[in-house]
């Protein structure tokens, strides 16, 4: 019951802080502790039953746990954990924005505007020109690797990533003209 109540208190923080949504809706984040609550700074729920999910902390580091359907964990193997791993390769990288496709695959973009990919890739949502699995986080190269990509988005079987500049990368970014989409 402590536990419970640790969980509560450390999410009404998050709230009254506005550092992001309450985490606390979301039953996977019941594994974690109060602590590993308190260091979220951006969270991302997936899964068909919501039993995925990918989180940074304020130091930039990046974890995830939860069922690893289709290696969307991106842990380089497909063994489920309840207990979050680190993504060693997207530490330090300040992740500006997370996305996830229901096949499912992930997508995130760096303050930099760099963008990584993994997961489900039969229809080459990845954006490697291949359809095999992306196990890991590898950096989306193909027609985004001079350009700053501010925002990332994905749908079941596409990604969409948007430009700063507003050059257009082959159908994987989006022009971004006077401000807007």
């Amino acid at each position: 019951m402590n536990s419970r109540l640790s969980l509560e208190k450390a999410c009404k923080f998050m709230r009254r802080s506005n550092i992001m949504v309450d985490v606390g809706k979301w039953p996977i984040f019941t594994l974690l502790s109060p602590q590993e609550i308190a260091s979220i700074r951006k969270a991302c729920v997936f899964g068909t039953s919501a039993n995925e999910a990918i989180y940074t902390t304020h130091n930039d580091e990046v974890f995830v746990f939860g069922l690893n359907c289709s290696n969307c964990l991106g842990t380089g193997d497909s063994q489920s954990t309840i207990v979050p791993k680190k993504l060693e390769a997207l530490c330090g990288k300040k992740i500006s924005s997370l996305s996830y496709g229901s096949g499912p695959h992930v997508l995130l973009c760096t303050e930099d505007g760099e963008v990584y990919a993994w997961g489900h890739n039969g229809y080459s949502q990845l954006g490697n020109g291949a359809t095999n699995q992306g196990v890991t986080p590898v950096q989306v190269c193909t027609n985004l690797l001079l350009k700053k990509v501010i925002e990332v988005a994905c749908g079941s079987h596409h990604s969409m990533a948007l430009s700063f500049d507003g050059d257009e990368g082959h159908q994987t970014a989006i022009p971004l003209t006077e401000g807007k989409l």
